[in-house]
């Protein structure tokens, strides 16, 4: 009966961690030549793609990858008109970020919501 209890708990235990994944604010400002053409924020969970596209020509994927020293990987694809860059860095929670090349320009803030 013990197996069977300690089976229990732990398939319960298991069960719990997989629903408390961890979760990402990213506030994020793209500039083309010098002019703001976004500032999304979004939540995103962890090791899992987000996305959003607007009419104007912009695109946006990025994955938050956390490590184990308060900072994470971010790897991002981001599309202006027929210009796409695809940074992929590590950024301390809490502290902007900024990515430039070419004519494009990415500045993002990565703060840890939840767990």
């Amino acid at each position: 009966m013990k197996i069977k209890a300690s089976l229990l708990v732990t398939t319960l235990l298991a069960s719990v961690s997989c629903f408390a994944a961890d979760t990402y604010q990213v506030s994020t400002s793209v500039y083309s030549q010098g002019k703001l053409v976004a500032s999304p924020t979004m939540v995103v969970e962890a090791d899992k793609m987000a996305s959003i596209t607007m009419d104007n020509g912009f695109s946006y994927n990025l994955t938050v990858k956390p490590n184990q020293d308060e900072t994470a990987g971010i790897v991002a694809a981001v599309t202006v008109g027929d210009s796409t860059m695809n940074p992929s860095f590590t950024v301390a929670y809490g502290k902007e970020a900024t990515m430039e090349i070419g004519a494009q320009k990415l500045t993002l803030l990565v703060n840890k919501v939840g767990s």
